[in-house]
């Protein structure tokens, strides 16, 4: 079953994925929650509270939408909207009065009859993000996959991207791997861990080594540019989402989003799901205005999980007059809470050599000892740090000599320690 969760109490969201037959949506917006509901394939049930201050009125609309489309309706009134309870109740819908996720997931559970799922852990999600194409997000995302690979995690990327699938010709996977497009055509009853599995594409060249590294598969959307047939409606989005974040033998989710942020709020969805958002932030003008478009979205829908954002910064190319400190002093200014995970040195010839080879080769295995391959380690490291996940290795150690010749040529590398929010670096630069 599908139920439409219209609030804003932290965490509720995620206790109510624990229950075994429910599947999550989770709108943002009033209209998005209506569109939902007024759909062909409305959500069986409707659970709203006043977290979200919305009107009265409002809530009334929702309340009415939900019973046209024959959803159940369950109500908690615990903020500002108190004075309709007498109303609510005499309609002969459930209503509660809490703002604790914990009590409140439980009255939903007894309401629905639901027993939660066997084990209480979901699967730790990050979504590298962007509001404009071109950003090096997909590119990060190997990156990033890779680095965790080598220190002993198991990690499976979801292309969400699928009207540009850069991971397929990245990591070489083939026209013959499964598509979860195929899977969301099954419907929601195949949108568990079980029904999942067989469309996980788990290539030969990102397995686990005899050194302890850990494995990178894939849940590929689109081999090539998608049709519009083939487009995912975000109630199936977060179905599938739900499902995929109950599957076990990974360490951590990567999730490469599409940029059209609005549409496909895949980012938006995974932070307000408790997950984490890595913004790729070269210092271009434009660049900058994407980075800040995004965050403006996320202060807009969830203000209190700003620090749950993490800025990837990005070397400028030669030239360039706007360094990484002039970005950070900006952001700093309008968003002190989001961290900065640290900045990714270009290295044009290692991905010149990489895209290159006829079969896929990682830049760490073509530049193991360089700064870049430093760089990648350390933020991988901190990543670990502000996700909560352990690494089963240690930090792979670049050479003496190759970090002085790194030095000679001009080479730097600037990460911060682990969960720095750009407030502090700035004040530090």
């Amino acid at each position: 079953m599908e139920i439409l969760l219209f609030t804003n109490i932290d965490g509720l969201p995620n206790r109510i994925e624990q229950f075994r037959d429910l599947s999550v949506l989770a709108p943002s917006k009033v209209e998005q929650a209506v569109r939902l509901l007024a759909s062909e394939r409305p959500p069986q049930i409707l659970y709203l509270d006043d977290s979200r201050a919305i009107p009265a009125a409002d809530m009334w609309r929702l309340i009415q939408t939900a019973q046209a489309a024959e959803a159940r309706v369950l109500v908690n009134l615990f903020s500002t909207s108190q004075a309709m309870r007498g109303d609510v109740q005499n309609s002969g819908i459930p209503v509660m009065s809490s703002g604790d996720a914990e009590q409140v997931a439980a009255w939903v559970g007894e309401q629905l009859n639901q027993v939660a799922r066997a084990g209480n852990g979901r699967l730790p999600v990050v979504a590298v993000g962007a509001a404009k194409g071109g950003i090096g997000k997909t590119f990060a995302t190997g990156v990033l996959a890779e680095g965790l690979r080598r220190r002993g995690l198991n990690v499976l990327v979801l292309d969400g991207d699928i009207s540009n699938p850069g991971l397929v010709p990245a990591f070489r996977v083939p026209s013959s791997a499964p598509s979860y497009l195929h899977l969301v055509q099954r419907g929601p009853s195949a949108w568990t861990p079980g029904g999942i599995q067989p469309f996980i594409y788990q290539p030969d060249h990102t397995q686990p080594t005899s050194t302890g590294w850990g494995r990178i598969d894939f849940l590929i959307g689109s081999h090539t540019v998608a049709r519009a047939e083939n487009d995912v409606r975000l109630p199936d989005w977060q179905g599938l989402y739900s499902g995929i974040t109950q599957l076990d033998g990974y360490d951590l989710l990567l999730l490469d989003t599409p940029p059209d942020y609005l549409r496909r709020p895949y980012a938006t969805h995974a932070l307000m799901s408790g997950g984490f958002v890595i913004l790729p932030s070269p210092p271009g003008a434009r660049e900058r205005m994407g980075v800040g478009h995004l965050l403006e979205h996320f202060r807009e829908v969830a203000p209190d999980k700003l620090d749950r954002c993490a800025l990837l910064f990005m070397q400028p190319e030669r030239g360039a007059i706007t360094q990484v400190k002039d970005v950070v002093a900006a952001l700093a200014a309008r968003y002190p809470q989001v961290r900065a995970l640290g900045t990714l040195p270009r290295a044009p010839r290692l991905a010149s050599l990489a895209d290159e080879h006829d079969g896929y080769l990682s830049m760490l295995d073509l530049g193991a000892n360089t700064p870049f391959a430093q760089s990648v380690h350390r933020i991988v490291d901190s990543l670990c740090v502000t996700v909560g996940v352990t690494p089963k290795l240690p930090m792979p150690r670049i050479s003496m000599w190759a970090g002085l010749t790194g030095r000679m040529r001009g080479e730097r590398v600037s990460v911060p320690a682990a969960n720095t929010s750009l407030g502090a670096l700035a004040q530090s630069i």
